[in-house]
């Protein structure tokens, strides 16, 4: 899933997102951990529309991407941010960054507990002594009872969507595989049909935090997004923090 035709949309079906309020919720849950200032990965950061404003005073942004297609929408920005490709499976750095960050449930289109362990360990890789990560993560709640086996409809100026979950009830990751069809309009009054697909799972909390300790992260904390309270079984996503010990 490298999100070609997604990439050609994104931003216009990601409106309703204040970026700007949940680099600030990044920022104070990364500073609660006791740093106030460093450099900063933002992993799987799209088209960079939170990569921009986490560029907080004291942080010096580095976003990386697996999808050139996202990586060329978020450089054509301009931008103080440094965009690199790379899987987030796979991260080549080694004891660089003070801060990372992997927002938007993006851990959730990984394809396996094996994958989300080796983001984790890559991530943990990265960071320097005390380095902090965050993350956001759709729930199971999520995935059985608002995507499920759920159709949605987006109707922009000049751009439909139409997006079709399929849930494997079977599956005790909870994978909902998702088909996008776009429509946007051209200037005759004519539409281009564009179509794109991407799945996600769900592992439990739990599972998470534990995966996450395997990496060598400690002091982990967890609660509800957005509103940083306390995670319940109803909780449809949520935040989870920790430090490298």
């Amino acid at each position: 899933m490298l999100y070609e035709d997604f990439a050609l949309f994104y931003d216009r079906l990601t409106e309703n997102i204040d970026y700007e309020s949940l680099a600030d919720t990044y920022a104070g849950l990364l500073r609660n951990f006791g740093r106030e200032s460093g450099e900063l990965l933002d992993i799987a950061c799209g088209t960079g529309n939170l990569s921009i404003p986490l560029q907080k005073p004291g942080f010096n942004v580095t976003a990386a991407d697996i999808s050139e297609e996202m990586l060329a929408v978020a450089s054509a920005k301009g931008s103080d941010v440094r965009f690199l490709r790379c899987d987030m499976t796979k991260l080549p750095f080694e004891r660089q960054f003070d801060f990372a960050v992997c927002a938007l449930d993006s851990i959730n289109h990984l394809s396996s507990l094996q994958a989300i362990q080796s983001a984790f360990d890559g991530v943990y890789r990265s960071l320097k002594e005390g380095g902090v990560f965050a993350a956001d993560l759709n729930a199971p709640y999520k995935h059985r009872e608002v995507l499920a086996n759920n159709a949605f409809t987006f109707d922009y100026d000049g751009l439909f969507c139409a997006w079709q979950n399929e849930l494997d009830e079977s599956d005790p990751l909870l994978r909902v595989d998702m088909f996008l069809d776009f429509f946007k309009e051209n200037e005759d009054g004519s539409y281009t049909r564009y179509t794109d697909s991407l799945s996600e799972i769900a592992p439990d909390i739990e599972t998470v935090r534990q995966m996450l300790e395997k990496s060598g992260f400690c002091d982990i904390e967890i609660c509800d997004y957005p509103s940083g309270g306390k995670f319940t079984d109803k909780s449809e996503k949520y935040f989870i923090c920790g430090r490298k010990g």
